[in-house]
């Protein structure tokens, strides 16, 4: 059971690592372009069976530093190196200390920050977490953390850097952390890529008419379009896109009937909680909305009309780019005198980009 929540755990990193962006590139590549360390990310198991964490944590360190123009070379380390790093004999200027240990279903994390220059670590952060498909967050928190402790001295090597230089990452040929993925690019391209990215949507919904409409209307049926981007900011993603969809029902007076059709198309703002696995979001939609109605004695109406619908869901990532999600919806169409509303649950396939 451990080990097959250990690789569900590992799988679900990875893949929220590589949607950071870059391109890979071997050892052997980067070492031949005679790239300079800046960290040198120590990691170290407490216990042997716990390897298997071992490309979850590289993996985060490095993604982390990455964001931050800092060059990277991951090594396994001893328990002797994990307690007194020489970053120095390295060719670095800082290492960072990873040490975890897994006891029953929580680990337990270690990190700390040496200078080159210094005896003891500048920073130590300590957290545990359930060894559960939150665990990502657990430990990309803590980075978050160590690395908001030592934000000026990551500046002056940030500095430090050739004004010319492209940040790299390096893995040491001979002491390499086996199945760990080296990824390399500029600040500038790291910048676009982590902080932008673009949701495709498409769902299928029954409209369920509510208050005076329900005496009317009959059920509904709503399939609809989403395309969005989103923008990382410090209260997290924020999308913005465009919505359209095509609402169709039937309507039963006591003089007359119709087929009703409406088509809203309009701006969507979408928040997401997180980005693991599991995300919950919710979001605002509003805009005109073309109504028609073809009636049995005044033929076909049309008219344009203002409508609001907002709701919430949860996503269930299934890769890495494409998830399936459940949205509970509310829409107000916003006919005189009377309102149309209703309830619209609906399924829908996600791709993000």
């Amino acid at each position: 059971m451990r080990n097959q929540t250990s690789a569900v755990v590992q799988g679900i990193v990875a893949a929220a690592l590589l949607v950071a962006g870059g391109y890979s590139l071997s050892a052997a590549d980067l070492q031949s372009q005679g790239s300079k360390t800046d960290v040198v990310v120590l990691i170290n198991p407490l216990q042997k069976q716990d390897d298997a964490f071992r490309q979850l944590i590289a993996d985060a360190a490095q993604y982390k530093l990455q964001r931050l123009g800092l060059r990277t070379e991951v090594v396994p380390a001893s328990a002797a190196e994990a307690q007194k790093p020489r970053p120095q004999e390295r060719g670095a200027a800082a290492a960072l200390v990873c040490q975890y240990g897994v006891q029953g279903q929580e680990m337990d994390v270690t990190l700390g920050w040496y200078d080159a220059k210094a005896d003891s670590s500048s920073a130590v952060v300590q957290t545990k977490g359930e060894v559960d498909l939150n665990l990502d967050d657990v430990i990309l928190t803590a980075l978050d953390q160590m690395l908001a402790k030592v934000h000026d001295k990551i500046q002056l090597i940030s500095d430090s850097h050739p004004p010319d230089a492209t940040p790299l990452s390096l893995a040491v040929a001979n002491n390499s952390v086996p199945g760990v993925t080296v990824v390399t690019h500029s600040s500038h391209e790291q910048a676009g890529a982590s902080t932008r990215r673009f949701l495709f949507s498409g769902g299928f919904a029954p409209f369920l008419p509510a208050g005076a409409a329900a005496y009317y209307f009959t059920l509904g049926y709503l399939p609809s379009l989403l395309a969005c981007i989103f923008i990382d900011t410090p209260v997290g993603p924020i999308g913005l896109g465009l919505y359209a969809g095509m609402d169709y029902f039937t309507a039963t007076g006591s003089q007359d009937f119709s087929n009703t059709y409406l088509f809203p198309f309009g701006i969507d703002v979408r928040y997401e909680l997180g980005r693991a696995m599991f995300r919950p979001f919710f979001h605002v939609a509003g805009g005109p909305a073309l109504m028609v109605m073809v009636t049995g004695a005044q033929g076909t109406l049309t008219s344009v009309l203002p409508f609001l619908k907002s709701g919430i869901g949860l996503e269930l990532m299934v890769t890495q780019a494409i998830g399936i999600s459940a949205l509970a919806d509310y829409d107000v169409y916003f006919v005189m005198p009377y309102l149309l509303t209703g309830f619209s649950p609906s399924m829908n396939l996600e791709l993000h980009l």
